[in-house]
């Protein structure tokens, strides 16, 4: 039996394929194959999941926009040719790091179905309070992904109030501090996904969100400091929940020489480069 060409598969099998593939091969190799699959790419649907990479300005990627624009500005040049290739279809969005505001507000307008949502700490630092003026555009958000903890309330606050379908929440390097508890159980209280990796979360604001959230069905707190991984209080409270990870947790964060104050460990600075 003759082997079945790629060139010779139908449309809908190769779009389901190049959805599935990386930015970088789906922008700079597989128009070049051949004139069918180039035609195929030019499906909206191939370009329903939008991941940029973290380290995008070292890639392939920018040094092709750049080498084509000729401009500085090539990371905004790259989001608004990927996001006008989905034309609206756009189900993912992992933004890269040096997002501008006006790319923000560019995304916000073109990709209004998104599901998940991921934002760089860059982006949350310099536009967090942008981010949660534009929340109120994305109402099909399931999961939103923060890589800080900067303007969190005000992002939650919008996200009780316009995206109904949240069931899942995830802050990198995040310092959880009473308010932010509060805010996630009193606005967040049905979640169902939470992590908080390598947070500042002291054990008496973890407990707030154990005993406030709880239809939890996954919970991750692993590499955190302000509670220990073997606290039998926290293990008692966080039984119930299907998937719990706390491991590498611990009541200080250490030094080289192994001491650390309270003060730093409370008030210093907790932010990651």
């Amino acid at each position: 039996m003759e082997a079945r060409k790629w060139e010779n598969l139908n449309s809908d099998c190769l779009v389901n394929v190049f959805g599935r593939l990386d930015l970088e091969t789906r922008i700079l190799d597989i128009p070049l194959v051949c004139k069918q699959w180039h035609q195929a790419l030019l499906n909206p649907l191939c370009w329903q999941k939008l991941v940029f990479p973290v380290n995008i300005s070292g890639s392939r990627l920018a040094y092709h926009a750049f080498q084509c624009g000729g401009s500085f500005d090539y990371i905004s040049g790259l989001i608004k040719f990927v996001v006008d290739w989905s034309d609206g279809c756009a189900t993912t969005l992992v933004l890269p790091p040096h997002t501008t505001k006006d790319d923000l507000v560019y995304v916000s307008n073109a990709c209004p179905f998104l599901k998940t949502l991921s934002l760089p700490r860059i982006l949350l630092d310099d536009y967090g309070d942008n981010v949660s003026e534009l929340i109120v555009k994305w109402k099909s958000l399931e999961v939103v992904k923060l890589g800080s903890s900067s303007y969190v309330v005000q992002i939650i606050d919008q996200i009780s109030l316009h995206c109904k379908n949240l069931v899942g929440l995830s802050i990198a390097f995040a310092q959880i501090d009473g308010e932010i508890a509060s805010t996630i159980v009193s606005k967040l209280a049905t979640i169902k996904c939470l992590a908080l990796n390598n947070a500042i979360l002291e054990k008496e604001h973890l407990k707030v969100i154990l005993l406030g959230c709880k239809e939890l069905e996954l919970l991750y707190v692993p590499d955190c400091v302000g509670f220990d991984e073997d606290d039998e209080e926290i293990i008692k409270l966080a039984s119930r929940i299907k998937d719990f990870r706390c491991q590498g947790s611990t009541l200080y964060e250490f030094e080289d020489d192994g001491h650390i104050s309270h003060d730093e460990l409370v008030y210093g600075d907790c932010n990651s480069d």
